[in-house]
């Protein structure tokens, strides 16, 4: 079973991840800057559904996600459907924005194939050693995450002007609804991958995750303004570029860009960790190392290679993590609120 760190490290990582080339960009895009208020909105919202996540985890008990789904029979196999698309999607997600990420400021000139190749054999070794060596490895590197983005946070305050955030209430109201529901749908459907673990609470670490990220939008709005962090596909990685300690140690924002690849590297691990738990047991190893192989050569022969397909991940991803939600979520905590009412009085 997963501690309570290791449950809290993995839930702040997964809070994040989904806004590295898509959140911060798709949300000031819309309601400029009125975003920090829809993160803010967004964050209540977010609280309500990770309850759900979180009684689903107590109703469950000692029960894997498999052991549930198996339960509700035909139900459940549909879920799992569900379930294996959803992990899937995040998987190509994630190594398609880590290869644009890495390809736009770190290595340029490397092929795009090449970039995510290691993120590929360390996902599936983590995998191979199951559901624990994933999650210690999410708490090893936690520490090292948070003092970077507290460092980044803190140093960043002294180039905030407030002015570039005035006027407030600008937006349509149907944009800044907009706006909240991507920043809800973004930043609670990777707590579903937590089902693989047991009894796990998300509220603090998803609480803390959005803490760094009200933050950080606030910081991009407050240093380079709306209209040209709009322009910009990775604002949260331009406004690092600001930072210079003790007025002589600068461009370090390579280094503490590193938070960012961190949150995406357990990201992906989680999401191969989910996939591989909802496989047959029969072949299992095998089958779940050629899905990861298949996924790494669609991220980048198919959408990767071409700008117009990562654009249609840039859309449509908010909504398809909300439908996935709103599919199995409520039908889950449901059949486990039953299954916890008629177990005791067997």
């Amino acid at each position: 079973m997963t501690s309570k760190l290791e449950n809290f490290a993995a839930n702040y990582y997964l809070t994040r991840a989904l806004f590295l080339g898509i959140g911060f960009s798709a949300i000031i895009g819309m309601s400029k800057q009125d975003s920090f208020l829809a993160f803010g909105v967004g964050t209540i919202l977010g609280v309500l559904l990770i309850f759900l996540i979180n009684k689903i985890q107590k109703f469950k008990g000692e029960k894997t996600l498999s052991d549930v789904l198996k339960e509700m029979k035909g139900l459940g196999f549909f879920l799992r459907i569900v379930f294996l698309l959803f992990g899937m999607a995040l998987l190509v997600e994630g190594l398609t924005f880590i290869q644009l990420f890495a390809s736009s400021f770190f290595l340029v000139k490397t092929p795009i194939w090449f970039i995510s190749l290691p993120l590929l054999f360390l996902i599936v070794r983590i995998s191979k050693n199951g559901i624990l060596t994933t999650f210690r490895v999410a708490t090893c590197l936690f520490p090292i995450s948070v003092f970077l983005t507290l460092i980044s946070l803190c140093a960043l305050c002294g180039y905030a002007t407030l002015d570039n955030v005035k006027p407030l209430f600008v937006t349509e109201t149907f944009d800044f609804i907009k706006s909240v529901f991507y920043y809800t749908s973004l930043s609670v459907a990777p707590s579903i991958l937590m089902l693989v673990t047991n009894k796990s609470n998300s509220t603090w670490s998803y609480l803390f995750g959005s803490f760094t990220l009200l933050a950080k939008m606030f910081l991009i709005l407050a240093i380079i303004g709306p209209l040209l962090a709009t322009v910009y596909r990775f604002p949260e990685y331009i406004i690092l570029k600001e930072i210079k300690l003790l007025d002589f140690i600068e461009k370090i924002e390579n280094i503490v860009a590193l938070s960012w690849i961190f949150d995406v590297f357990v990201y992906l691990s989680l999401s191969s960790v989910f996939i591989k738990e909802l496989l047959p047991k029969k072949k299992k190893g095998l089958v779940h190392g050629i899905i990861v192989l298949g996924l790494y050569l669609l991220s980048f022969l198919v959408i990767g290679k071409f700008y117009t397909n990562e654009l249609v991940i840039y859309y449509t991803l908010p909504i398809f993590t909300a439908i996935v939600f709103v599919i199995t979520i409520p039908i889950l905590f449901v059949h486990t609120y039953r299954k916890r009412l008629i177990t005791p009085s067997k």
